[in-house]
């Protein structure tokens, strides 16, 4: 197997010990390049253009001494891992002090003795090179981390997962002035029987995405998604005065996204949309594999709100109709019995906007589609 060259730069205002520590340095039988410098200015830009393996360098120097330029090595990003052997004809103890302090990582005294310059190279070489292992394997580990929070961050919700990062545990809390709202696909199971899990993964991928930068767009938080379904909630778990009106331009654009996407793409899909406002659970659920999870009866009304929705509706309760009708027009379905529950009061959403911050929405949403389509 070929050996791999090592680059050493050998700084020094006279050549001929440049050589001297390069005859001896052969003695050692590897694949050395040899670069050299003749002051501690030339060293700083051939160590930056080089990146040599090893610096020997004398103390004292011309236009730059060889303690400044490692100084200044040990300061710039690009140099300051490359070891530095300083040499130097002083003997005093304190200036070998000074040099390993600078962040020199070996000092050899003039006249150099061949037999101790090559005892220190070949320590230095084999810690640098144990030394670069376990930097290079910390990268690695730093890029698993990375890859691993980029996971939970899109499982959890920020908040939460800082929270956990910091303490390893989320207490579970009651968000009082929150919405959520539950998306779905209508005819789902009928139109995915024939496809194959490829095109079905790459239909819900397409589309949850762009709901993920719709919800982001609007201060919004996806929980998770459910087969074809799709929740998510606004004011959890950073509380936000506008949390309806956050979530009801949420499920317009949603709306809108379907219909733009509908024009270009061969599957046709319809959605209905439920939205309701008032105090949520939110806890983090399980000790190993996390989920962030919502709970509570406002969560179950908005379920029942959506599932009795017609096509491309966007319904609310009363509460959501409450804190959003200054801003949006709605259309009264009447009281509706809901599923396990009591009848409530259900509102539709119009496409006609009563003030700027609904017709802002609207805006938006026009301005986006044609990204979201993409």
């Amino acid at each position: 197997m070929v050996q791999d060259s090592i680059k050493i730069l050998i700084v020094d205002d006279m050549s001929i010990i440049i050589d001297i520590i390069i005859s001896h340095l052969d003695e050692m039988g590897q694949n050395f390049i040899y670069l050299k410098a003749s002051n501690g200015r030339d060293a700083c830009k051939i160590a930056l253009q080089s990146n040599p393996d090893l610096i020997i360098m004398d103390w004292e120097m011309p236009k730059m001494t060889g303690i400044d330029a490692l100084s200044l090595l040990k300061k710039k990003e690009q140099t300051k891992n490359i070891p530095v052997i300083i040499s130097s004809g002083f003997s005093d103890a304190k200036n070998v002090r000074q040099a390993l302090e600078t962040g020199a990582i070996d000092y050899i005294r003039k006249p150099i003795d061949p037999i101790e310059l090559i005892a220190r190279v070949r320590s230095v070489l084999a810690l640098s090179s144990s030394i670069n292992a376990l930097r290079q394997k910390q990268i690695e580990l730093e890029r698993e981390q990375e890859k691993v929070e980029k996971i939970l961050k899109g499982i959890i919700p920020e908040k939460i997962f800082n929270e956990v990062k910091e303490s390893g545990y989320s207490k579970p809390q009651r968000y009082k002035n929150a919405s959520v709202m539950f998306t779905d696909l209508v005819g789902f199971t009928q139109k995915t029987c024939c496809m194959s899990p490829k095109r079905l993964i790459d239909e819900l991928n397409d589309i949850f995405s762009a709901f993920d930068r719709i919800i982001s767009n609007h201060n919004c938080t996806r929980i998770k998604t459910i087969g074809d379904g799709y929740l998510a909630v606004s004011g959890l778990p950073q509380s936000d005065e506008n949390h309806a009106i956050n979530l009801v331009c949420a499920a317009i654009d949603f709306r809108n996204y379907i219909i733009q996407r509908n024009k270009t793409h061969r599957t046709n899909w319809e959605i209905t949309i439920g939205i309701n406002s008032g105090d949520i659970i939110g806890s983090l659920i399980g000790y190993e594999n996390y989920l962030f999870d919502i709970f509570g009866e406002n969560v179950n009304t908005a379920s029942r709100i959506q599932g009795q929705c017609t096509p491309m509706d966007i319904a609310v309760s009363e509460s959501t109709y409450n804190l959003t009708k200054h801003a949006f027009n709605y259309q009264s379905k009447g009281v509706v019995n809901l599923k396990g529950m009591r009848g409530i009061q259900i509102y539709n959403f119009l496409n006609n906007r009563i003030e700027a911050i609904g017709s802002d929405c609207i805006v938006e949403s026009q301005l986006k589609k044609k990204e979201l389509v993409k």
